[in-house]
């Protein structure tokens, strides 16, 4: 009886964001998401942290993030700028109304 131990796929787990079948595993205001993409802009996170974004003139958002790429792991995305995704990011999406 020969034992070939060739199938053992917890072997095979590679901590490269690239190889994450389901994509990147990052947390957005508490919700565990998965993306495909090796950055996100400011827009995306926005849509991944709400189905349909409140739109207007008024409405403003905020993005702090946490746990990150060295050598500034956490800090605050502003509008326009993008981030570089790490598996276990954490995303807090606020909306906030200037008026």
């Amino acid at each position: 009886m020969e034992h070939h131990h060739h199938h053992k796929p917890q072997h095979h787990e590679h901590h490269g964001a690239e190889h994450h079948e389901k994509g990147v595993p990052i947390v957005v205001n508490g919700r565990q998401k998965h993306t495909h993409k090796h950055e996100l802009t400011f827009a995306d996170l926005v849509h991944l942290a709400f189905e349909n974004p409140p739109s207007g003139e008024a409405v403003q958002f905020t993005i702090q993030y946490t746990r990150g790429h060295g050598p500034k792991p956490a800090g605050t995305l502003l509008e326009g700028q993008l981030v570089k995704l790490k598996a276990g990011m954490e995303f807090d999406v606020t909306a906030t109304n200037r008026s």
